[in-house]
């Protein structure tokens, strides 16, 4: 099912038309889709990244229509702080960190070193560019395992890996820099979200790609649900949230409510793509060491403030990502590094 775009996010989103928006990590996958939703709406947009994760592929198709892109890494704060002095952002979305989960088992220090000392610097940038506003995109997993059905912003903070406590310490970072320091900042925890130019093998394009490639499936914890947003109704809601009436320091959800295991996930992209005979094969190799079996994401708080909706549901979302992966050559970036490799599964 599809639901219509209340008319109040277009109003919030009028707020941002003209202004000069900072998007750092804006070469990744949801990072450079909020690229391509402030074009759409006339701001003049400048792109801090390292590559690290986020690809030049990510942004070739826009390239002429971003103001800037900066080079640099958040723990260079001499570039920052260039990058900074020339664009003077009103507004600031900080994407960056390290995200893929598996990754933190082997390199916790770098994870730590990004994603909180990383956000340390953006929000410090901020202050001294009084930047009217920064959105700091967090996670789902600071909540750990669902002590209710449905999680709303006051969930208990229990996360249970080391991807989570760093983005826990970052998430709380924000909170506590906007008492101390009055920096402008709102917090979205964002649910999975999927679609095109994904740069990390997720459970949706680790699936889709191994049905093109053959008939066995091998994943880890096939039970596992989780909420799944499209990329662009994610990228709405966070200009929704930067937007509002939320105030800062606050966090605020972002997630659709369309709720689907990691089986059912495999059943619908193999029916989209035409896949009749495919077998689902359990390889314990690919479970994590601690895994969370629920996340659905009760989005109120954005729904009531803003008129925030999703519009794309599972199935569409699905077919438009394979879609996209078809027409652009079967291949996801992440390929380039993780052929030949096992992986754990990337369900939260």
């Amino acid at each position: 099912m599809e639901h219509s775009v209340a008319p109040q996010i277009m109003d919030y989103a009028r707020k941002l038309s003209g202004c000069r928006v900072l998007v750092t990590g804006g070469a990744g996958f949801v990072g450079s889709q909020l690229v391509r939703e402030l074009i759409d709406l006339k701001c003049s947009v400048a792109v801090y990244d390292n590559f690290l994760h986020g690809t030049r592929e990510n942004l070739a198709e826009i390239k002429e229509q971003v103001s800037q892109i900066f080079i640099g890494d958040v723990l260079d704060e001499w570039t920052l702080m260039k990058a900074f002095h020339a664009f003077q952002p009103e507004y600031v979305f900080d994407f960056v960190g390290d995200t893929y989960v598996p990754t933190a088992y082997d390199v916790p220090k770098r994870f730590f070193r990004i994603n909180v000392e990383g956000t340390l610097n953006i929000l410090m940038a901020c202050k001294m560019s009084m930047v009217k506003r920064v959105l700091y995109v967090s996670s789902t997993e600071v909540y750990g395992e669902a002590q209710q059905p449905l999680m709303d912003e006051d969930h208990k903070l229990n996360p249970m890996n080391t991807y989570a406590v760093s983005k826990t310490a970052a998430d709380r970072l924000c909170f506590t820099l906007h008492k101390e320091h009055s920096i402008p900042v709102v917090i979205a925890r964002i649910f999975n979200s999927y679609g095109p130019r994904e740069t990390e093998p997720y459970i949706i394009p680790e699936i889709i790609t191994q049905l093109d490639k053959r008939d066995d499936v091998e994943l880890g914890n096939v039970k596992a649900k989780r909420d799944f947003t499209y990329v662009s109704d994610t990228c709405k809601g966070l200009i929704a949230a930067i937007c509002s009436d939320i105030p800062n320091g606050d966090a605020v959800n972002v997630g659709s409510g369309f709720v689907a295991s990691v089986e059912e996930l495999v059943h619908k992209i193999a029916g989209i793509m035409g896949k009749t005979k495919y077998r689902i094969r359990v390889d314990e190799r690919r479970f994590r060491p601690f895994d969370i079996d629920l996340f659905i994401c009760n989005n109120t708080k954005l729904r009531k403030t803003t008129g925030w909706q999703p519009t794309i549901d599972l199935d569409k979302g699905l077919k438009l990502t394979v879609d996209w992966f078809k027409s652009h050559g079967s291949r996801w970036s992440w390929e380039n590094w993780t052929e030949g490799t096992i992986l754990y599964d990337r369900a939260g």
